[in-house]
């Protein structure tokens, strides 16, 4: 068996529940330094020292990512556009360029999945809506305004929570830290009910709060 074959793909994403919005205008609607801080240590560190995770994304999210932070550190960085000529073909940068998702980390786990830990799909919506029938898991960070002075943002791009809820199921926060990577720093976990109930109130969640906005992480593991 080739054991590049079961590197597994994971969807990251943070969206405001429950409607699922995870953008507008090709940008996030916050700017939450906590938040990024997860989404960085996640998708950095790993279990197996020797390796490391690869971050796949758009060529949109590639551009709106400002120049001084790309490629990502400390990651295998590959960008899917139609626009590119080959499935995986490496820049003067070290970034690798794809012509398809399904193909480049296809090519990605036979060629370079000796060095990979995780692949980790980052967006943007076009990326995702592709992502549902390749994915293993998906670590989703919930996302509420808390302060009823902050405006719920306007959103024009969302998660399909209809192919979500049909390939995937949430599990609960023991099963979140049995899977992120050592070092990741989460808050302690207490009990809330500020999803409406689509999470379970009786699972601890690890809350915080910053800028009138309260999230928490949640991992949804493929049926």
């Amino acid at each position: 068996m080739d054991m590049t074959a079961r590197l597994p793909v994971v969807g990251i994403v943070a969206c405001l529940v429950p409607e699922m919005g995870i953008g507008f205008q090709g940008t996030l609607p916050w700017k939450l330094s906590k938040e990024m801080k997860y989404f960085k240590q996640v998708t950095t560190l790993t279990k197996d020292p020797t390796k490391m995770n690869a971050v796949v994304m758009g060529r949109k999210t590639w551009d709106s990512i400002p120049p001084r932070f790309r490629p990502l550190p400390g990651r295998v960085n590959v960008v899917v556009s139609r626009d590119f000529t080959s499935p995986f073909i490496v820049d003067v940068n070290g970034c690798y360029h794809s012509n398809s998702l399904i193909l480049g980390i296809e090519v990605l786990k036979h060629q370079l999945g000796d060095r990979i830990e995780r692949i980790y799909v980052i967006g943007g919506g076009q990326i995702y809506n592709q992502s549902y029938d390749i994915t293993d898991h998906w670590l989703i960070t919930k996302i509420r305004t808390a302060d009823s002075q902050i405006p719920v943002p306007e959103m024009d791009t969302y998660l399909d929570k209809t192919n979500l809820s049909t390939h995937f199921k949430q599990q609960g926060s023991e099963e979140l830290l049995k899977f992120l990577p050592p070092g990741v720093d989460l808050p302690a976990p207490h009990m809330s009910s500020n999803d409406n109930g689509t999470d379970d109130d009786n699972d601890p969640k690890f809350l915080t709060e910053e800028k009138g906005y309260r999230f928490w992480p949640t991992i949804y593991d493929s049926i």
